[in-house]
């Protein structure tokens, strides 16, 4: 009988043994928890409630998903067994923290992740001795979570080497894919590609609505669009050339080289691609009038692109999803995203409209959905990844719908249309072939799409690259952290930013616009151009205060914010007033004075340089503020104005415009008119857009409308368009008129202003 009783007396204490590990581990998740709890009311007290929110995240996601205190702090109320968002208590979005609190937080949040490690440390000792091996490596790799170096885990997981740093096979893969995609797109970047206007082809789409147009061709691609961007159609041709040779990279299958199969019609104005769609009497016309931005009629993909941008945008994306040849709403929406941000950090085409916000309605979350800027994309997706629940399983992606796209289910995925094309795109052809077969049947069951992707895949699941997905965006080791490379916004906030602040509300005011609130959020990219600029001093002319290069410690993604960045170096807050007083004289710089839609910015101060983002946070202000808004402001005036200004002030881009009218060489160009339309698409109504300037006897002045096509922020803005005077204006009362179409009827700016 004692011989019977002995097993069940060993599985007695097992039981009890574990059970009271469990119990261990429960009280060390408790105690986790609570530590970042006490540290997100901290930075929601000093002010900034996005951080707060993501380390309340961290403590359901990674400690306990039932906390209670981060479920109430998140704004969440319990209905039942399941916590639903309070309506009567909506979750901040807006930064009112200073520099001054934002720094000492910064550092006991570093303090604290050590400590968080050091409790996770001595957990994976403890459950080694006790030969856990598999409870130990959780621990370890949660050291690796929050610290970025620790010999003793990096050892007991095995971890090979990946560049600087240590990882997993499957992290080595990421890393080394990552920085392959990443070397095409800067090498292709700088790649020129010979592209020539055709004249004689034939587009039936087009020529059936009796559009005017004009050709051009590379070596693969052909593209129609307006004759007045017959220059314009050329770049984006060479855009084109340079994103099939990064899809080259990034796809392990090959495209046989020779012309695309599909040509391009790229057209500004609504009106004229509304008027295509009708002349083709294209399927399910209404819905494509109301919705629709892009179409393939033929053997032709017409797009609506109302701005250069845009057109750039369109051509990338037709490559990357031609290329990948998915079919499927989520896959092929998501590819295209995906090239388009890794290229420009900017997205401002949706084939599919996104639901549209009304007025002052809108969240600032809603509003941050409708951002062209991919790195508020990516805190978006780091925001989602970090969802204990509600968010968005990849097993949806199969069934997404053009004609109902939610803004979540879009970030999704691209975010993992992003992550997947890093770890094996093979991976996506499988997931998008299961998706097309599913809705040939008819069938809308995620587990069904699981269950078909294991039988294809049967060395990985969908639920697992689901979590590889979250560890990635959520950077869940070194290597992860290293591949996004980005700036945590606790780093990204300045002591004195807040004075630069109010100085720059102040000038705002003078300028008649509403004041713009501050985000830690859009300050990371700041921080890092600043410290671009800093450490290369000799960098301050236009042109080299907006861009970056890698030979002297920039980024290619560092490059493109810096070109719409504004620049203040040296930065005295002494000269404040008269700082933005010259601004007037360069015209993007005016932009951020005068424009309404510029709703949230960033900024960062380093040393004596201080970096602006005005363009992430735009929205659409209150009905009050809404508009078009010209400068000098449509009225009689007295404002008085030098007649000129400097082209050394201005850069490269001034410089072109008198070259291109026979004044090469000169030292100034007249005082430039904008007219600012806000916004980051492009400028819709540039199609019936004039601009007539006179000058004291009611002479014409000879002058050149540029639009939002360039990439230097001292003469160019989103929205924005300039009447540059090839001339300095004659001294006395100068009169102008702006005319274009707006809402169907004829829309006039007139006013003047003195001419010193």
């Amino acid at each position: 009988m004692k011989h019977r009783l002995l097993p069940f007396g060993i599985s007695a204490l097992t039981l009890l043994a574990t059970a009271a590990a469990q119990n261990e581990e429960a009280e060390f998740n408790q105690r986790q928890a609570k530590a970042l709890n006490a540290f997100a009311k901290k930075a929601f007290d000093k002010g900034f409630p996005r951080i707060a929110k993501v380390v309340w995240m961290q403590v359901h996601k990674l400690y306990d998903i039932d906390n209670e205190e981060a479920w109430k702090a998140l704004g969440y109320v319990r209905i039942g067994n399941s916590w639903n968002p309070d309506p009567k208590r909506p979750y901040p979005t807006q930064d009112t923290g200073s520099g001054a609190e934002g720094q000492p937080l910064q550092r006991q949040y570093e303090a604290l992740k050590k400590e968080l490690a050091n409790q996770h440390r001595q957990q994976a000792q403890k459950w080694s001795k006790a030969g856990r091996t598999d409870r130990a490596n959780h621990h370890w790799s949660m050291v690796l979570r929050w610290v970025d170096d620790d010999a003793e885990a990096k050892k007991a997981l095995a971890h090979v080497e990946v560049g600087a740093l240590s990882g997993t096979d499957l992290e080595k893969t990421l890393y080394e894919r990552s920085k392959a995609i990443e070397k095409a797109i800067e090498e292709q970047s700088k790649t020129d590609y010979e592209v020539k206007r055709v004249d004689g082809l034939q587009c039936e789409p087009l020529d059936r609505a009796q559009v005017k147009y004009v050709s051009v061709q590379s070596e693969h691609f052909t593209l129609h669009g307006d004759p007045d961007q017959a220059d314009n159609l050329l770049t984006a041709l060479r855009w084109a050339e340079r994103a099939l040779q990064v899809c080259k990279v990034a796809f392990p299958w090959q495209y046989q080289d020779g012309k695309w199969p599909q040509e391009w019609a790229c057209l500004f104005a609504k009106e004229t691609y509304h008027q295509i769609l009708k002349a083709n009497q294209v399927p399910d016309l209404a819905w494509k009038l109301e919705h629709g931005a892009s179409d393939v009629i033929g053997n032709t993909e017409i797009t609506n692109t109302n701005g250069v941008q845009t057109l750039f945008d369109a051509c990338v994306r037709n490559v990357a999803q031609g290329y990948a040849g998915f079919r499927s709403t989520g896959f092929v929406e998501g590819i295209g995203h995906t090239f388009v941000g890794m290229m420009f950090n900017n997205n401002r085409l949706f084939a599919i409209d996104r639901k549209r916000q009304e007025g002052t309605s809108a969240s600032e979350e809603d509003r941050e959905f409708q951002s062209p800027d991919f790195d508020v994309w990516k805190n978006l997706s780091l925001e989602l990844a970090w969802k204990s629940s509600g968010g968005v399983p990849a097993n949806v992606l199969a069934f997404c719908d053009a004609s109902n796209f939610p803004n979540e289910e879009r970030i999704k995925a691209w975010s993992f249309s992003d992550y997947l094309m890093r770890r094996d795109p093979e991976l996506l052809r499988t997931l998008d072939q299961i998706a097309q077969e599913l809705k040939k049947q008819r069938i809308k069951q995620p587990a069904e799409f699981e269950r078909r992707f294991a039988e294809k895949h049967p060395e990985v699941s969908l639920p697992q690259l689901d979590k590889e997905w979250e560890d990635f965006w959520t950077g869940a080791s070194p290597v992860l952290k290293a591949i996004q490379n980005n700036t945590p916004p606790l780093a990204a906030i300045s002591k004195g930013v807040d004075k630069w602040l109010e100085a720059f509300n102040a000038a705002r005011k003078e300028y008649d616009a509403t004041p713009v609130k501050w985000s830690a959020n859009l300050s990371a990219r700041c921080k890092d151009h600043a410290e671009y600029l800093r450490k290369n001093k000799d960098l301050r002319d236009p042109a080299s205060t907006h861009t970056q290069t890698v030979d002297l410690g920039g980024s290619y993604n560092g490059s493109l914010f810096a070109q719409m960045a504004v620049v203040v170096a040296p930065a005295n807050l002494g000269n404040a007033k008269k700082m933005f007083e010259r601004w007037v004289y360069l015209p993007g710089y005016r932009d951020a004075l005068v424009n309404n839609t510029i709703l949230t910015v960033g900024a960062y101060l380093e040393g004596d340089v201080l970096v602006l983002n005005v363009l992430s946070g735009v929205g659409t202000p209150s009905a009050a503020n809404a508009g078009i808004r010209s400068y000098p402001k449509a009225h009689d005036a007295q404002d008085m104005f030098e007649g000129e200004v400097k082209v050394a002030d201005l850069g490269p881009e001034a410089e072109a415009i008198l070259r291109k009218h026979g004044r090469d060489g000169k030292k100034v160009i007249g005082f430039p008119l904008t007219l600012h339309s806000g916004g980051t698409g492009g400028v819709g109504i540039r199609g019936s857009l004039t601009c007539t300037v006179t000058g004291p006897k009611g002479d014409k002045i000879e002058g050149v409308l540029v639009f939002d096509e360039g990439q230097i922020r001292t003469t160019t803005a989103p929205g924005m368009v300039t009447f540059w005077p090839l001339d300095p204006l004659p001294k006395g009362k100068i009169s102008f008129v702006w005319s274009w179409m707006g809402n169907g009827t004829q829309q006039v700016a007139r006013g003047s202003f003195f001419a010193k």
